[in-house]
């Protein structure tokens, strides 16, 4: 059967760049299910669009529709006859119904119902044309958006006011309607030069008029359309424009045709710290900086216009006319905040909230300060308590700042040059300004040791704060980033180096908390951070199984780089043909426990043993629990491991030829007395039974 390509265009009026991504997907998702549905087969979906259209194009599609087979399901199926082997009145009236007599009538079991009355009949293939004339206006109308308008009479709500549908099947037009407008096959080019009007011969040339009337509808040709532009001008400058991808998937959804504009700015701009001048190119004016090959700011920036047409030079003008207009309220805002004290910017801390029920910012500044003095106290490291000291005081202070109230993003970046012009070194400042670190699962961490432990403090308190209050994220909800907060403390302990038992410092910073914040309990957090922990170890290779055997020890003893040492040497000693066999022997050991259900203490009395194999390996316990404690204490669990290795042999006779329920209960109690003392020294190590 002959196949066509099926078009649908909705133009519309200017719309935002996240309203299109979101569409495009839902194009995609809403017309597979619509297709399907109408027994309409096709080969490809592409979904596309601009600020100023969404288009569905759907290739490989059929003339008409497949055959369907229908099923009307009806009464049970002992009511198809009576007694007298006559159709019953039940059996008539749904055979009547589907147009059919009772003796066309089957019998199916249907779940949930047992055996149905059943009548199948074949639905005709139609015409695809008719069928996406029915398809399209319903794919129009599932499209969500986080706002939208009411613009004409119908009340249909949309996005933006919707100007026309363009709507192809080959080179047959679709016949529908929505929202008043109905489709046709005229579309219009480009906006700068006039929205000139289009008619479309067939679907399958869409693409290439919109492109000859400079309108380059797929995402992907017009980003790299605008990427080739960006590496032209890079080229002819000699130096690199630098194509921030937020930035780029923003300017892609402003323009049909890409062309950029190159234009200069007073090197006195240069002053502002070049965060700043990146924050007010990218967030305000949609621009890209310039920089030289060391990665330095030059004064020059590229813009994204819509499109070739007279009066470049115009527009660089009025580019850079708005560019430097912004910088001039950057630099008031930023000179202004130099002339402040840092000391003030923290008092005005005072006057903003962190939580009613647990004070302003200045009381979490306070709290943040005593407990990266406590972290330094234990975390294992050699740390500058001076420096920690200095740089936790000020953390919070630029959020009072003129610049980070224009630009929210800059908190704590801000901070460092604050930090710089009141004097603290280079070092102190540079903690301040990297407190927010790590932003993102793989984004850099503190650059210092002393700047890490001030960022963990920040982020631990934050997590005990929301965990009293019962803030706890649940779901895809983690509206204060209590999960990237988790994950940064699990990455800066463990990349660090720092031996902390976070089950005292979680318990300290719950103690530092107001009276009456409620719920300061140490185990949900702790198991919070496991599960950070948990992905951190599964993404550097080690088995799931095995970081479950050691999250007891965290849950007890809060030392994740503890955890790591356990959990490294059990993936070591994994290959070594007896492990297999002692892991199994100690989940063995530990089910037999688990169903006795009987008080022990773990001490077995050697006059009660009546067989040599429980003689051997109560020796063999002996003579390694001393040697065993000596490995765990200096966390040699590689070594540990291996003794326990060596007492397989002893315990597999053990296993094999003695009955621990025997029906003496001396001597039964003894044996499971054995059996606990035995779990308790494979417990000092890991919890093997975990193992798969």
């Amino acid at each position: 059967m002959l196949k066509r390509d099926a078009l649908l265009e909705i133009r519309i009026e200017n719309i935002p760049a996240r309203f299109v991504i979101s569409a495009e997907e839902q194009l995609k998702k809403y017309a597979a299910e619509l297709l399907a549905g109408a027994n309409l087969p096709f080969e490809g979906l592409e979904a596309c669009g601009t600020y100023k259209r969404l288009v569905l194009y759907i290739s490989g599609v059929p003339a008409r529709t497949e055959e369907k087979l229908q099923r009307s399901y009806g009464p049970a199926a002992r009511l198809l006859k009576d007694e007298k082997g006559n159709f019953t009145p039940q059996a008539a009236g749904f055979a009547r119904s589907r147009g059919t007599t009772p003796d066309e009538l089957g019998v199916e079991t249907v779940p949930g119902k047992g055996e149905v009355l059943v009548f199948e009949t074949k639905l005709p293939g139609r015409a695809s044309v008719k069928a996406l004339a029915e398809i399209f206006p319903q794919l129009i109308s599932r499209l969500q958006f986080p706002k939208n308008m009411v613009w004409e009479k119908t009340r249909f709500r949309f996005a933006r006011p919707i100007r026309s549908l363009l709507a192809l099947y080959g080179d047959k037009q679709v016949a529908f309607g929505v929202a008043g407008i109905k489709s046709g096959r005229v579309t219009v080019g480009l906006s700068a030069k006039g929205s000139r009007q289009l008619k479309v011969s067939s679907a399958e040339k869409y693409f290439r008029t919109l492109e000859n009337a400079n309108v380059i509808v797929r995402d992907a040709d017009r980003l790299e359309m605008l990427r080739g532009e960006l590496a032209a001008l890079s080229k002819r400058m000699k130096l690199s424009v630098e194509a921030d991808p937020e930035l780029l998937s923003e300017n892609l959804y402003l323009i049909e045709y890409p062309v950029c504009v190159v234009a200069g700015y007073s090197q006195e701009f240069l002053k502002l710290p070049h965060e700043l001048v990146h924050l007010v190119m990218k967030k305000q004016l949609k621009f890209f900086t310039v920089a030289n090959s060391k990665g330095e700011l030059q004064p020059y920036f590229a813009g994204i216009r819509d499109g070739v047409s007279k009066g470049q030079r115009n527009v660089e003008e009025g580019f850079r006319n708005v560019l430097e207009a912004r910088f001039h309220d950057a630099i008031f805002f930023y000179t202004r905040d130099l002339a402040i004290p840092l000391a003030d910017f923290r008092a005005k801390l005072g006057a903003i909230t962190f939580q009613e029920k647990l004070g302003t910012m200045l009381d979490k500044t306070a709290r943040v300060e005593k407990l990266a003095a406590l972290l330094c106290g234990g975390c294992g490291a050699a740390v500058n308590r001076e420096e920690v000291a200095a740089a936790s005081g000020h953390v919070y202070s630029d959020l009072t700042a003129n610049v980070v109230r224009e630009f929210t993003e800059l908190q704590g970046v801000m901070g460092y040059y604050y930090a710089k012009n009141s004097g603290l070194s280079e070092k102190v400042s540079r903690a301040v300004g990297e407190f927010y670190r790590p932003l993102s699962a793989k984004s850099p961490l503190p650059s210092s040791k002393e700047g890490a432990l001030v960022s963990l403090a920040g982020k631990l308190d934050t997590l005990v704060s929301d965990f009293s209050l019962g803030l706890i994220p649940s779901g895809s909800e983690d509206p204060h980033g209590l999960r990237r907060a988790a994950l940064g403390s699990v990455r800066i302990i463990l990349e660090n180096g720092f031996r902390l038992n976070l089950r005292d410092a979680a318990a300290a910073a719950f103690a530092q908390l107001p009276s009456e914040a409620a719920g300061r309990a140490v185990e949900p957090l702790l198991d919070f951070i496991w599960q950070r922990a948990e992905a951190v170890f599964t993404e550097a290779g080690y088995r799931f199984d095995e970081v479950k055997a050691v999250r007891e020890f965290f849950m007890s003893g809060g030392d994740l780089l503890d955890c790591r040492d356990r959990v490294k040497d059990i993936n070591a000693l994994r290959g070594n043909p007896d492990f297999a066999g002692i892991a199994m022997a100690f989940k063995r050991a530990k089910n037999i426990l688990r169903q006795a259900k009987t008080p022990l203490s773990g001490i077995p009395e050697e006059a009660v043993f009546a067989q040599d194999e429980e003689k051997a390996l109560y020796g063999d316990i002996k003579r390694l629990s001393g040697r065993l404690k000596a490995h765990v204490d200096d966390r040699d669990y590689a070594g540990g491991l291996r003794e326990l290795l060596s007492i397989k042999g002893s315990l597999d006779s053990f296993f094999e030829k003695v009955m621990v329920m025997a029906e003496d209960a001396k001597v039964r109690d003894n044996r499971l007395n054995l059996i606990k003392s035995l779990v308790n020294i494979f417990e000092g190590v890991a919890d093997l039974s975990q193992l798969q």
